[in-house]
């Protein structure tokens, strides 16, 4: 079955061509897209360290950077369709059995770019 389905968030998705052929067939999978390239896009538009102004400004690639970063801390959580921190236990390690039922569009895309 063919589908028709387009967004704006794909055109500019960090994902691969497979993963975006799966996310016009998958709502889930356009709903994450769309939440990495806003979580992303919400890193890229700070103009202050901290977003606070007392501790100076803060260039792109410092935003990129710390993008890159910290984007491995998160997943999209398809139930409540919003990003959320990847559990950990007290030595800050994954939950490698919470890790396993992920779907590959839930975590951090590889964006070389």
């Amino acid at each position: 079955m063919s589908s028709n389905f387009s967004s704006p968030f794909l055109a500019k998705s960090p994902f691969n061509n497979n993963e975006r052929k799966q996310a016009e067939q998958d709502p889930d999978s356009s709903n994450a897209v769309a939440a990495w390239n806003q979580f992303k896009e919400d890193y890229m538009v700070r103009e202050f360290k901290g977003n606070d102004k007392r501790l100076g400004p803060i260039t792109a690639e410092q935003n990129k950077a710390e993008y890159d970063r910290e984007k491995h801390e998160f997943y999209y959580d398809i139930d409540n369709n919003k990003m959320k921190l990847i559990p950990t236990n007290d030595a800050e390690i994954r939950d490698e059995n919470f890790m396993a039922n992920l779907k590959r569009f839930q975590i951090a895309p590889e964006d070389k770019n």
